[in-house]
């Protein structure tokens, strides 16, 4: 059951919002953590496969680089939270950690589910409530400058008093887990700008039957580059793979925000898969000529099998036209051109990209020109604080994004735990 007052009230308890709870914690201040969903953390737990990413090991500059301009905003968050700050905090709580290829952390269990569990223990250590299916509906403040929060829970309609306020109600990304992009109105009821959103880190789709003749294949060690008619736009070397109506995978992930921007004053993006990236062209057409010449009565599929993927030989037996039982000293130096020339820029067009259904994070939010980096707290209202990915934060998938979350709900926790404001106003009533 819900009182009627209390001095902090976070909203949404998601990673942000589960840390800011636990950092908000002080024993002269009634706290509660509101949560629409059945059960905290729903995105979290479902997160990297269920296996959750948590972080990554890369040190601090590297790391803000990962956010492009918008990582000038988190310097401080992570100057005080960072990622072995927060690998400290897990395992103190009883959830260690492993450390995976390119610097992934992850729940030793595999089981995003542990995190979760071990900040709800937590919280009920420090005796902050956590109420469930407790919708916010509105908010607002009274005359007397305290906020109103509206909340639906169970079927009826509860109005509560609070001294400051946090925001972690998350982005648009999987609604399915509760976000559904109501924090953006909240803080618009207070003046806040809302930067265009769209879906960032999701699958794009693209044209022709290309990516659904090899879906399921995965591609690792590979270059992908964005064109801009013949201006290369950027390139990302990693791991990629290919689905039924388009490609996804880490880069492909990382590249979709500049994808999804490009697309809307177009009808298509052309990329370009460089499988050979650590061969240049000059390389890449000695090792094949020296292929052909050390198996001469060998076909050309044959050939194929040692440069590619199982599943990728029909298709660039199609795509080159070459009669796969050719002999390799029949091979003309037209055709091993052409056949350079894919391995080294295999073309696709993006035509579009996946729903919000599938984005793992939200491309703009609350405007960071109105929040304060120091305390998280809103320039535009007095003890309002803004965390997580509300906020126009988002970068590469690798556990960066979850780190922005846990650090900037890590300082706006701190910031209400040491807000007197509250408690002196909370006490004269």
């Amino acid at each position: 059951m819900l009182e009627s007052h209390y001095n902090t009230v976070i909203i949404g308890a998601g990673p942000a919002g589960l840390m800011a709870a636990v950092e908000a914690y002080n024993p002269k201040h009634s706290i509660v953590l509101l949560e629409k969903m059945h059960k905290t953390g729903i995105k979290l737990r479902i997160s990297g496969k269920g296996r959750c990413n948590i972080t990554n090991e890369e040190g601090m500059q590297s790391f803000l680089n990962r956010f492009g301009k918008k990582g000038r905003f988190l310097k401080y968050a992570f100057s005080q939270f960072f990622n072995h700050d927060l690998l400290k905090y897990l395992n103190e709580m009883g959830v260690p950690t492993k450390l995976e290829r390119g610097g992934r952390y992850f729940c030793e269990s595999d089981r995003a589910t542990d995190i979760a569990v071990a900040f709800e223990k937590k919280l009920s250590e420090l005796k902050i409530p956590i109420a469930m299916k407790a919708h916010v509906t509105g908010l607002w403040k009274n005359d007397e400058g305290r906020f109103v929060i509206e909340v639906q829970q169970g079927g009826r309609q509860v109005l509560v008093q609070a001294d400051q306020v946090c925001i972690t109600s998350g982005g648009l990304g999987y609604p399915a887990t509760g976000s559904t992009g109501e924090g953006y109105s909240m803080a618009q009821s207070f003046g806040h700008t809302i930067v265009d959103t769209a879906p960032s880190l999701v699958p794009v789709l693209t044209a022709g039957d290309i990516a659904k003749r090899i879906q399921g294949l995965s591609l690792r060690n590979v270059s992908v580059s964005i064109w801009d008619e013949n201006k290369k736009v950027t390139e990302l070397f990693g791991e990629m793979m290919f689905m039924r109506k388009g490609i996804s995978g880490p880069i492909i992930l990382t590249l979709s925000e500049i994808l999804v921007n490009m697309l809307g004053s177009r009808q298509g993006v052309n990329i370009k898969i460089d499988l050979k990236p650590a061969l240049d062209h000059k390389k890449l057409d000695l090792r094949l000529l020296r292929e052909i010449s050390e198996n001469k009565k060998q076909t050309f599929r044959t050939m194929l099998k040692s440069l590619l993927p199982l599943k990728m030989i029909d298709l660039f037996i199609d795509l080159l036209k070459i009669d796969a039982e050719k002999p390799l000293h029949q091979i003309t130096a037209e055709e091993r051109k052409r056949l350079r020339m894919l391995l080294k820029e295999f073309p696709m067009q993006v035509i579009g990209h996946d729903s919000y259904d599938r984005a793992i994070v939200t491309s703009g939010g609350i405007s960071l020109k109105e929040i304060n980096p120091i305390t998280m707290e809103s320039g535009l209202s007095s003890n309002l604080f803004l965390a997580g990915e509300v906020i126009d934060v988002n970068g590469e998938t690798g556990g960066y994004n979850l780190t922005s979350s846990w650090s900037t709900g890590f300082l706006a926790g701190r910031s209400m735990r040491n807000n007197k404001l509250g408690v002196e106003r909370y006490v004269e009533d």
